[in-house]
């Protein structure tokens, strides 16, 4: 009864605070529109966004571009960091992140020389999520803490709680499960003594979030409900969508699709408004969801399709950002490494005058003071050699950084060139096929021939696709190796299974012969992937009625594994080629198979990531066999030594 009586009264309330709200933005942009183009305009310009900035992305956006110029063209830097805080913000939802990640560091340094801790703190935590949409967890999670410092320095309780449940929120998307909820109740006992809707929603959104990873969905729902009622009254748009997501998400984890529909439109309807692409790209996928477990399949076809385009859009501005991001960041690093050169010349410069004023000073003096001299001369070269050092070091640093970088523009290169001529025809293939099912009447036996046909060119985009993002993600930002014991014969196993009907349509046998108790250490994700390949290039290489073999021997603590065929076999001249990136090549299977030529690239980093290696021995004509190694468990190294020991 308490709690329905709170209810009542909060929904009575919230439309006269939102009244409040738009009254105070109202008389901002009457001031604005009658100020003079000084100092007093951009503190209102800035104010207003700071208010806006959550509510209306577009009207946010223009009064901050505003505010940053009128703070330059008057030099009123005290102006200028707020300015420079709000578009970097701004940006960072629009997801921009390399601008939002300039704009970002100029605020940084703006607001340290102006003293503005407010102003830095918020800086320091739009660093933190650019570094958290990069899924950099460690670096996000350094920033938010350094925020949070310096919001209790200043007393600003209600931002220092939101910035505790950010850390909660890293956690929790990092898997430390304990750290999260140990920050969360920091958060929540911290804006238990504020009054501001905005922080307490966004720590009740991370108590929901909680809730929702321990499958606890009633406290869930509870927590997510009181979020969205605050974030509605504080017309606080990004963080009203977020919850609709969320809501409808656990609806649609409940199995209520109708309900979890009604969240999910409404979601859409704020996502279109406001352009807030990443919530409408996690909400298509929803709906489609919904409607697939109420068994519409043509609307789950319809927003899994939306899905697909704004995914794929959000994935190429990604890439383009994570390159534009990391050239943003050079320049930063580039500009610090420049002022500290510049400091140390001076300070060079500094020593070189204050050596000669020595000299001049006691060169009449004794031959004491002129071994006194000598010896502090011999000490300032020493010195002098130390700084000429660590200006050399530096150097080197920067042309690691540029060549890094250089690289890292040849990879993105070569990702779009694979893109666009080795994945663009079988799919422009793909689609003359589902064309063609579409606009001409065929009979049940042309019926299921092209249904063959289009699995097959399915399986192979999808096989390649999958090979694509393993190799440019293990380029960009480095393969993560999660090392455990795995019975590679179970591995083995659910590859074969997985490609069954591959290999009878070629009538190709498939014959494991691995050992049950032997297991590797390897990471398994990995260890599936290389079965995989392996397995995919035997079946497609094989002739008719063709034999596929997967052995094994055991060397010196390491299980070497081979994959053999009996396939067309590969040239001498093409062997040397198949594991060099720079000679990268592909060709057509038995059956005109189609593939990237990438599929080997990426094993041989997983292997060699994993601690093995791998080898090819190849016949034209005869077959071929790939062989690679992994470290064997030590269980099965102890039970090989005690069986030898027992004879």
């Amino acid at each position: 009864m308490h709690l329905r009586s709170v209810t009542l009264i909060t929904f009575l309330l919230l439309p006269l605070v939102a009244l409040c709200q738009y009254k105070s933005v109202d008389s901002l942009e009457y001031a604005i529109q009658h100020d003079a183009d000084d100092s007093t305009k951009v503190l209102h310009i800035n104010r207003l966004v700071t208010i806006l900035r959550e509510r209306n992305n577009t009207k946010a956006f223009r009064y901050a571009q505003q505010a940053y110029e009128l703070a330059r063209n008057i030099n009123y830097q005290a102006g200028l960091a707020p300015a420079q805080e709000n578009l970097a913000w701004i940006y960072y939802r629009l997801g921009n992140l390399s601008e939002a990640f300039q704009l970002s560091v100029d605020a940084l340094q703006t607001s340290e020389l102006q003293f503005d801790t407010a102003t830095m703190a918020r800086s320091i935590n739009s660093i933190a999520a650019i570094y958290f949409e990069q899924k950099l967890f460690a670096q996000a999670n350094n920033y938010f803490r350094r925020a949070y410092k310096l919001n209790e320095a200043i007393g600003d309780h209600a931002t220092a709680a939101r910035t505790l449940a950010n850390i909660a929120y890293v956690h929790l998307r990092n898997n430390q499960y304990d750290s999260a909820i140990l920050f969360s109740q920091r958060a929540y006992d911290l804006s238990n003594g504020v009054e501001n809707k905005y922080t307490r929603s966004a720590v009740l959104r991370v108590l929901g979030d909680i809730d929702m990873y321990r499958k606890d969905y009633h406290n869930g729902l509870i927590k997510f409900s009181q979020a969205l009622q605050l974030a509605r009254g504080d017309s606080k748009t990004y963080h009203e969508a977020s919850v609709l997501r969320r809501i409808g998400h656990l609806y649609l984890e409940r199995n209520q699709p109708d309900f979890a529909l009604k969240y999910l439109f409404e979601n859409v309807a704020l996502a279109k408004k406001y352009g807030y692409q990443d919530e409408l790209e996690s909400t298509y996928k929803l709906i489609s969801s919904a409607f697939l477990a109420k068994r519409n399949h043509s609307k789950a076809l319809e927003y899994q399709t939306a899905y697909q385009l704004i995914h794929d859009s959000l994935y190429d501005q990604k890439n383009s950002e994570y390159l534009a991001l990391q050239q943003a960041r050079f320049d930063s690093e580039m500009k610090e490494t420049q002022i500290e050169l510049l400091t140390k010349d001076a300070e060079l410069k500094q020593e070189e005058i204050n050596n000669q004023r020595v000299w001049i000073y006691f060169s009449f003096g004794c031959l004491t003071l002129v071994l006194i001299i000598v010896f502090v001369l011999i000490y300032n070269n020493q010195i002098k050699k130390r700084a000429h050092d660590k200006l050399a070091e530096k150097n080197r640093e920067i042309a690691l950084q540029a060549l890094q970088l250089g690289n890292m523009n040849e990879i993105k290169s070569k990702l779009f060139s694979i893109i666009s001529h080795d994945l663009r025809g079988p799919l422009a293939s793909l689609r003359g096929l589902m064309n063609l099912v579409e606009d001409t009447g065929l009979t049940q036996e042309e019926f299921q021939y092209a249904s063959n046909t289009l699995k097959q060119n399915l399986d192979s985009v999808q096989e390649n696709l999958e090979n694509l993002l393993y190799w440019s993600q293990s380029q960009l930002k480095g393969l993560q190796v999660n090392i455990e014991p795995i019975c590679a014969k179970e591995v083995a196993d659910k590859i074969i299974a997985l490609y069954d009907e591959t290999a009878r349509s070629k009538d190709v046998k498939i014959v494991n012969e691995l050992e049950k108790d032997m297991h590797v250490r390897a990471d398994k994700n990995h260890l599936h992937m290389i079965f995989r390949n392996l397995l995919s290039n035997a079946i497609k290489f094989n002739s008719h009625k063709g034999l596929v073999t997967i052995s094994h021997t055991t060397d010196k603590g390491y299980m070497k594994i081979s994959v053999s065929d009996s396939g067309v076999g590969i040239a001498a001249d093409d062997v040397v080629k198949l594991f060099n990136a720079e000679t990268h090549f592909t060709k057509l299977g038995t059956n005109q198979e189609k593939g990237v030529g990438i599929g080997l690239l990426l094993i041989k980093e997983f292997i060699e990531h994993n601690g093995g290696s791998i080898g090819v021995k190849s016949q034209e004509g005869k077959g071929t066999t790939f062989t690679f190694s992994l470290q064997l468990h030590k269980s099965y190294i102890e039970k090989e030594g005690a069986l030898s020991s027992s004879f």
